[in-house]
Parts: C-alpha cells; structure tokens; sequence
C-alpha cells in the first residue's frame, strides 16, 4: 500500500507500522564468548559448572574450625597450631581437627573440614603456633563454591544484548563458545549530485558528504549489525535504482539519504514505490525529519530518511535503530535521563519534536536547555549531550517541565556558562571546558537566571550588581575587518549581543547583514559576500584578515560564590591579570 507523501502519519504510527512490519532474523551462529559484546544471545544460556568454582578465601588468613575459637577474645586468646599452607592454584587438602588451624592466601582454595577464614591482622604468629584475639561469624571471609552461580542455573536469557558483565560471567564458568544471532546486514546509500567525499577538491556549490558517514559510525557501534556503504550515487534514476536494488539483494535492510521529499527531482521514493508490497508510509508528522519513508521488498526493509544531517540523524536515532533490534526480539532502551526544561522549548504544534538537548548535572538532577538551529545544522548534534521525543500539543514547552532525554554520551556537564559569548571563554582550560556547557541568552534572561543562581558563570555586556558573585571585568578589542575601507556593505553580529550594539555605532550606512557568529563573518569578507564586517581582533588575527582597531567592548564576569568549581573559574581568571592584553 502507498500513501501519498502529504498524507501524513503520526510518529506514533510510524514506529509501530515499523515495529508490526519487520522481519525477524532467525538465523544463527556459534561465536568465540569473547567476541560477543553486543551480540545477541540465540538460546538461553544455562551455567556448565559452580561460580566460584570451589569455595575460597577472601582474605589472607587462617582456616579454622569455628568451635575452637567461639570465646576468643582479646582477654581470653585462643592458641591453635599451624598445621600446613594451601597455595594459590593447589588441589583443595583436608583440614587437620580440632585445634589446628591452615594457613590460606586471598583466593585459595578452603581446606575441607574448615568453616571460618579469620585474617592475619587478628592473630598473632610464633612459629607453628597462632593465638587468635576474637571470634567470628559461620563461614567468615568464605566465598562458598555456587554461592555466586550454581551450576545448572540460566544466567542469560535468549535474546538479551552480550555485554562485558554476561562475557565475564560466561568466560568464568569456563564456556568458550556461544549461540548469537546472525548480525543484520545494512547497506547505506547516499545520493545527490550535490556530494563530495571528504577529501576531494572543494567545487563550489557542493558540499561535503557527511551524512552516510554519521550513519555508518552510529550503526557500527553495534556490533549485532553489519553495515557497508555503497557510497555517493548521483541524481540519475538508473544510478539510483541499480544500486538500491545491489543493495537490497545483498542486505536485510537498505537505508538511503536523501532524495525522499516529492519533488520532481526527487527519484528514491519512486524507486522504492516499485516494490513488492513497495512504500508502506511516506511522510511523518514529525520535525524534523517530515520526509521519511518506509518500503518493504518482500521481507527486506527500505528506510529512506531525509538529506538534513540533524533530519537524517534525529529518525536514524528515534525511529530506525529500535527497530532494527526490534528485529532481533531486541527491546532497545536508549540510556536516558529524567530532566527539568530550564528555558522556554520552541515547539511545533501537532507534531512530534525530536529535540536536541545540552543538559547540565548537578548533584543527581539534570537541567535541559535546547540546542537551537535548523535541520541542515549538523554541529547541533556535536554540542548536544542527547535528545527527547516530545509530543507537542502546543508551540513552547514551558520552563521546569520534565522531559526524558536519550543520551549520547555519559559525559556530563556539571558547569553552565550563562549569557553573551565572550572569545576570552576560547582560552578556558580543558579541565574546566570539558566540563561545561554554554548558553547564549540576553540581558533580561541573565537578571532572572542570576535571582535564582542557575549558572556557575554569567557573562554580560553590562553591569550588574549581586553580592552573590564574584565580579571581573575585561575590555574586548574590537575590529573592522575588511576588503575595502571605502566599504559599501557590512556583516555584524545578530541584534541582541552586545558587538551588535557596538557595531551599530560604528557603522556608516545601512547595508548591513546580520550573521549568526564572527566566524561566519570572517567568511563572508573573506570570500567577498560583504565589504567588511565587525568582529572581535582575535577572530581577525585567526583568519588573518586585513583590519583596523577600533576599540573595546566591556564583558562583565559573574562568578558565583557557592559554585563547586569557584576556585578552578577564579584561577582562570586570575591568570588573565590585564584584559587589555587580551587577543
């Protein structure tokens, strides 16, 4: 059945239509246990032998017969005689009776006989005899044999994902090879006559391919998938076909980029709507990622997500890879966290936003704050710590709402940098910066955030009193960087920043472009989209342009008194002594 692309489904639906039409890998194979992280178990796995093996010492000691020593205590000492040695990798030997104790090392084996393990620390030695200053409880320091594991008993359930916990039960019962699940085989398909691979000639109007790249790296963390990419196909219907249909002869699953909107140029949903059952859905009310189709050939499954990165990405991650274990009988969780929204969210209203979110750790709370921009933006995902799928019934998501956040990393930021960007925070030591998030906001967010004190760290263009924090104060150089000093247009930094408000000043007429950061100011002069451009001296003398000073912006630095990190962010700051110096 095909549906037409405007004929949008719900995410919901998308993932369930995925879910109820997917093929289930049945075949099998034996592999080496210490080769299976992140396989899937094909059988449930019953243990061949005792865990531990025998039952042995947890401390350096002596083996004793607890009725000999019940009343021992530092006033009453018990003396038994040392009867014999075990040794690390020896046969077990009989415990000698009553009034005798064996030495024993951390690991050996128990002498038969023996109940009780009491450490050195708690006897005295004089030759062969052992005076013991306190009792202690049945079977002390013992790690009985099958106390752990017995023998007989299912220790992994078919279908669970292999990882190192299962490989170093498994390898310690002595089992060397298991049953998993073939892996799935996925071929990627990137098209477009747009595409260049990385490390070719830059041509201008075309881009970089990265996308199949990204989907490759994602998928080869698993190790239940085996994945090949078939490379860049350009726009001709032929190309495309011959390879999809390579690919889907050759693989479980083919996933394309791009090419799945319904334009005229538009060829893979055509190609996928030839099949047999063909396009089962196309469309998703979903953002981003609307243009998203799944195909079946038979049993072979065709994703086609969309040419964005962060489009292609945010689907790969919510709607795809659950599904692909989903083919294995595989309930995937991604590791996730509860969070509380921290800003107001940008929504899109009776859709399915898939949000990419920086979070903030503090103690054992986590704060989301969004990572803004367009589908095309592909850094996003780099300065995201993971995302959330969020059912929109309005256009915002208010401030201190709780959401889940998937995670992409455990590295978790615990210090917020709030306010202007300033490029002194470029010079940040690595111990601080890998530990922080930033975000950008304005004057009037920075007074609410400050009330409540939220960030480790306020930057602003003005002045603000709070006895609260520490206060620093440096001059930013500024420059007018240029092709032209006679310049007809200029780029300035977006309204709301302070080098907006300062360029505004400083600039001569009213052809002006309004650019996201200083670095892609610097490319527009730079290339010849604009005359000049205003921007901080140290981005001039990074892309070497040619330029004129003048003057300084204020930054303002709030540090909070209380913040854990207050003395590492003081350091820093310290160091800096004169901000005039700064570049």
């Amino acid at each position: 059945m095909g549906l037409i692309f405007h004929d949008l489904i719900s995410f919901n639906d998308a993932f369930n239509i995925i879910k109820n039409n997917i093929k289930k890998i049945d075949g099998h194979e034996d592999v080496c246990v210490v080769d299976s992280a992140g396989r899937i178990a094909a059988d449930d796995i019953y243990s061949n032998n005792n865990l531990p093996l025998f039952s042995r010492s947890q401390v350096d000691g002596y083996a004793v017969i607890l009725e000999d020593i019940k009343n021992a205590d530092y006033n009453n000492p018990v003396k038994l005689i040392m009867s014999g040695e075990t040794y690390i990798g020896e046969k077990g030997i009989m415990h000698p009776g009553k009034g005798k104790c064996i030495k024993v090392p951390t690991g050996g084996v128990i002498p038969v006989g023996a109940d009780a393990m009491v450490p050195f620390e708690d006897t005295k030695e004089d030759g062969n005899e052992i005076t013991f200053f306190k009792s202690v409880p049945k079977f002390n320091e013992i790690s009985n044999s099958g106390i752990d594991v017995i023998k007989g008993e299912k220790i992994i359930n078919k279908y669970t994902i292999l990882n190192t916990g299962h490989i170093s039960v498994l390898s310690s019962i002595g089992i060397k090879k298991i049953r998993v699940f073939k892996k799935i085989k996925i071929g990627i398909i990137s098209t477009g006559n747009e595409l260049l691979n990385p490390g070719d000639p830059y041509i201008d109007g075309k881009i970089y391919e990265s996308n199949s790249i990204a989907i490759r790296a994602e998928l080869s963390k698993y190790s239940a998938f085996s994945v090949k990419n078939y490379g860049i196909i350009k726009d001709d219907y032929g190309e495309i076909k011959n390879i999809i249909d390579r690919s889907v002869n050759e693989n479980d699953v083919t996933v394309t980029i791009g090419s799945t909107s319904a334009g005229d140029k538009d060829m893979v949903y055509k190609i996928f709507g030839n099949y047999n059952p063909g396009i089962i859905f196309h469309g998703v009310r979903v953002k981003p990622g609307k243009p998203f189709v799944f195909a079946k050939n038979d049993n072979n499954m065709l994703f086609g997500v969309p040419g964005f990165p962060v489009s292609s990405m945010m689907i790969l991650y919510s709607l795809v890879i659950p599904n692909l274990f989903n083919m294995l009988n595989c309930n995937y969780n991604n590791p996730g966290v509860n969070a509380t929204t921290k800003e107001i969210f940008e929504l899109h209203s009776g859709n399915t936003d898939l949000l990419l979110i920086k979070l903030l750790k503090r103690n054992n709370d986590y704060y989301a704050y969004q990572v803004r921009g367009n589908s095309g933006s592909i850094s996003r995902i780099m300065r995201a710590t993971g995302f959330s799928i969020v059912e929109s019934k309005s256009d915002y998501l208010r401030e201190n709402e709780k959401i889940n956040v998937n995670l992409f990393s455990y590295n978790m930021p615990e210090i917020l940098i709030y306010g202007e960007y300033s490029p002194l925070m470029e010079k940040m030591p690595y111990n601080i910066m890998n530990k922080t998030i930033s975000v950008e906001s304005n004057y009037n967010n920075i007074l609410r955030s400050m009330e409540k004190n939220e960030a480790d760290l306020y930057i602003s263009n003005n002045d603000v009193k709070n006895a609260n924090y520490t206060e620093f104060k440096f001059n930013i150089p500024v420059a007018l960087i240029y092709n032209d000093r006679n310049y007809k247009s200029i780029a300035v930094l977006y309204k709301g920043s302070g080098l907006y408000d300062y360029s505004i000043k400083n600039i001569k007429n009213n052809n002006i472009t309004y650019l996201d950061n200083t670095d892609v100011i610097c490319d527009y002069v730079k290339n010849n989209r604009c005359d000049a451009g205003i921007v901080y001296l140290s981005d001039a003398l990074k892309y070497s342009m040619d330029y004129d000073n003048i003057g300084n912006i204020p930054f303002y630095y709030y540090l909070y008194k209380k913040s854990r990190y207050y003395n590492e962010i003081k350091s820093f700051f310290d160091d800096i002594n004169d901000g005039s110096n700064i570049r």
